[in-house]
Formats: structure tokens, C-alpha cells, sequence
């Protein structure tokens, strides 16, 4: 079991944006990704045990962000989280972890 994360550790930035359709000035639809929240967060990188577990999974590879349970916005793995200037798709969310408090986004840096 993971310990309990205290609320002084959510000391790292996120923006969780999700993908948007509409019209540029040329009257074309184009795809584009918005920003809907930017919230506080731990980030949980994989140990080097863990990275050896999860080679060759979905899960390898992966990055944890830990944020606060209530949220303005409902996140869904169809959404990104951008840190530091890199994009990371949203893999699983696993919400009410820690007794409720937190949610724990599990993402896997986007290779370009």
C-alpha cells in the first residue's frame, strides 16, 4: 500500500487539456487540444524496480500524477496532461485514491 500523500507535496503544476474541433480562418476544421484546468500535483515517476516490472506492458514507461479528488472538470483517459512543456496521454484515471483524497492519473509520455 502506498503511503498518504501530504497535501504540502502537491507542489508541481499540470494542465490537463482535452481535444477540440473548430474552424480556422481558412473555414477548415482542425483538431486542436484546449486547456480546461491547471491544478496542482505530485509527480510519481517509476523507480527503476518498477520500470523492470512494466517493460514491455502498457504500463512501461509511465508517469503518476497525483492530484486532489474534487476537481472543477470530470477527467477521462481521452484527455493529456502537459508538465513541464512535455505531452503525456492520460492512460488510466484511478479516482478516490487515498482514502478518497487524491485522484491518480497514470500517463505515458507522447513520443514524437
Amino acid at each position: 500500500m502506498m503511503s498518504l500523500i501530504p497535501t504540502q507535496r502537491l507542489d508541481r503544476k499540470i494542465s490537463i487539456q482535452h481535444k477540440t474541433t473548430h474552424k480556422n480562418e481558412y473555414y477548415e476544421w482542425v483538431t486542436d487540444w484546449e486547456t480546461k484546468a491547471t491544478v496542482w500535483c505530485s509527480v510519481k515517476q517509476q523507480y527503476f524496480k518498477d520500470y523492470k516490472e512494466s517493460l514491455g506492458t502498457v504500463l512501461e514507461d509511465t508517469t503518476n500524477f497525483i492530484i486532489r479528488y474534487e476537481q472543477q472538470i470530470h477527467i477521462d483517459n481521452s484527455m493529456r496532461v502537459v508538465y513541464n512543456g512535455v505531452n503525456y496521454d492520460i492512460i488510466q484515471v484511478l479516482e478516490g485514491s487515498f482514502q478518497r483524497d487524491f485522484t491518480t492519473l497514470v500517463c505515458k509520455r507522447v513520443n514524437k
